[in-house]
């Protein structure tokens, strides 16, 4: 039986034969259009329902239709309005991501970096069917088969960020080449990878459907840390990784920029710091990186990643400084000889353009150029004023 589901204030033939069944069955107008109005996206009012009480001519369902109609509306969920009749990919989407997480939480199980990757590329796959087919793209290849997460992610019309597709790239990979191997101890250093996958899930399933469907309601996003022990953590992240998983890393890592391996959305990362409290009350604080607090304990934790407002200068600009700071001329091609006299950048050929002394240079890939600091200005500067 194919339920009709009315999308405008008029009953469908289906829900018409429905309520004339109910009525002659003694239920009263307003019980009636309460029944048909559950989950429904635009509500009928009472009138429509009196129309059909007063048309003798109305044909009405038989029992079982009437009871298979029962468990279709019942099966509402109220809070996100889902209905596994008419939404069973956006459900078993999250579900399948609920389940991810809930496994990889469950610190009494060996293989959840395994299960978590292969849940959670299911329930985006789902994700991206549902959205394929409510956009008009294609939902299956040429044989028939249902397109992949892979598939869907090299379409034009893909919806997802950069730094989401770059995440779910790496956890395909990750997915295929980690299936049926032992890793031990080791598979909690791809949480952040994990982390990232969880919070881009819960972003785009909001945004792209509805705000209802957001997983906060059913449990925390945050991938838990167990019996959190940053000291088994900092050693683990020390200790020499075995070849098998420095491969899987590898792989995984190929191609991708340090822009985009540094993009939250690719990689999720938190800054934490103890709490001063006694011994009954110890615990771990996490803030948010963005927050002032974050970016205070970043500065003095972390070093300072380069980009574009550590190294803001185009080779044209540390020319025109250079000059001005010593009076004597200093043009572009000077500054060419500089850097390859001090190797602070690769020649203009290389294929790696990214392997810079990150003390003076750093590499833009979103704009393809080279770019300079303060630091490398006031070299220069220094070099030729000994010159004098």
């Amino acid at each position: 039986m194919e339920f009709q589901q009315g999308k405008t204030g008029g009953l469908t033939k289906q829900e018409k034969s429905i309520s004339k069944k109910l009525l002659n069955e003694g239920w009263t107008n307003q019980d009636v259009q309460a029944f048909i109005n559950m989950g429904r996206p635009a509500t009928v009012n009472f009138a429509r329902i009196s129309a059909v009480k007063s048309d003798h001519k109305q044909a009405v369902c038989t029992d079982e239709e009437l009871e298979l109609f029962k468990v279709f509306k019942e099966a509402f969920d109220p809070k996100t309005g889902l209905n596994p009749f008419l939404h069973e990919r956006i459900v078993r989407s999250r579900e399948a991501m609920i389940t991810a997480i809930s496994v990889f939480n469950n610190p009494t199980l060996s293989f959840r970096a395994e299960t978590f990757a292969v849940l959670a590329i299911t329930g985006w796959t789902y994700l991206a069917l549902e959205y394929a087919e409510r956009e008009n793209l294609p939902t299956v290849r040429k044989n028939g088969d249902a397109i992949s997460l892979a598939d869907f992610l090299k379409f034009p019309e893909c919806p997802f960020p950069t730094g989401v597709s770059d995440n779910l790239r790496a956890m395909i990979k990750l997915r295929d080449l980690v299936a049926h191997k032992i890793m031990g101890p080791y598979q909690e250093i791809w949480l952040p990878l994990f982390q990232a996958c969880c919070f881009n899930f819960e972003s785009q399933i909001v945004s792209l459907f509805s705000r209802r469907l957001s997983l906060a309601g059913n449990l925390s996003l945050s991938l838990q840390f167990g019996t959190f022990n940053p000291e088994q953590l900092i050693e683990l992240s020390k200790s020499k990784l075995p070849s098998e998983i420095k491969a899987i890393n590898s792989e995984i890592l190929e191609g991708l920029t340090e822009m985009q391996k540094e993009d939250q959305a690719f990689q999720f990362s938190v800054v934490y710091t103890k709490v001063a409290s006694s011994k009954t009350n110890a615990a771990y604080k996490f803030v948010s990186p963005e927050s002032a607090e974050g970016k205070a304990i970043h500065d003095v934790l972390v070093k300072i990643k380069p980009g574009s407002e550590t190294h803001p200068y185009k080779p044209s600009v540390v020319a025109d400084l250079v000059s001005k700071a010593t009076g004597k001329p200093f043009t572009v091609n000077d500054h060419t000889e500089a850097w390859k006299k001090h190797k602070v950048r690769p020649p203009t050929h290389a294929a790696d353009k990214t392997k810079t002394n990150i003390k003076y240079c750093f590499y833009n890939p979103m704009f393809h150029y080279h770019c300079y600091n303060q630091a490398w200005v006031d070299k220069l500067v220094g070099e030729i004023g000994k010159q004098v």
